[in-house]
């Protein structure tokens, strides 16, 4: 059964393990070069650095998908951003889109009005999840990410969501919802 659940001290293990197998071009959205194992245990999991939650997909104690919220580098009290990894065996199985959801519902509780994520243009499965609920691209940073696998040059996409407007999508269903 897929429990999510906020990253507790002992889980550090298994995002290790969850990281090693994820694709670097994945882990593109870090401004760190997460691979480094270093960055990595920096990164994910030290409670000094500024994630408002990290929650954690597990499956059988396995790490299955890692989702982020964070207001670093965004100076608004109104605007947080969202990081959602799911690991490649469990793509395409609403893992992400559930995580996705939460971490919606937790802006929510937040009163974060503002949710931001970044994303290449090949990445089918975010953009099917955000899609689903309205995100509108912001910016295209061209050429930005210089990929190894590639060689070549791809854009970073930029895109936000007003959650008020989540909010009344809800509301509407809410009202229309048989009784």
């Amino acid at each position: 059964m897929l429990t999510i659940r906020p990253r507790a001290e002992e889980d550090s293990e298994y995002l290790s393990l969850f990281f090693s197998d994820i694709p670097k071009e994945d882990l593109i959205i870090y401004k760190e070069d997460v691979y480094k194992s270093h960055s990595a245990e920096t990164w994910f999991l030290d409670d000094n650095y500024k994630k408002d939650l990290q929650l954690l997909a597990l499956l059988d104690n396995e790490v299955v998908a890692e989702g982020t919220i964070h207001k670093e580098g965004i100076y608004w009290q109104n605007a947080a951003e969202i990081k959602l990894i799911v690991k490649p065996d469990y793509r395409r199985q609403g893992v992400g889109s559930y995580m996705f959801n939460t971490l919606l519902y937790e802006f929510f509780q937040r009163r974060i009005q503002k949710v931001i994520v970044r994303y290449l243009p090949n990445n089918d499965s975010f953009i099917r999840i955000i899609n689903r609920y309205g995100f509108k691209p912001e910016t295209v940073l061209k050429s930005y990410v210089k990929l190894d696998s590639e060689n070549k040059d791809q854009d970073l996409i930029i895109a936000s969501y007003n959650l008020e407007d989540w909010v009344r999508r809800f509301e509407y269903y809410h009202f229309i919802k048989p009784r």
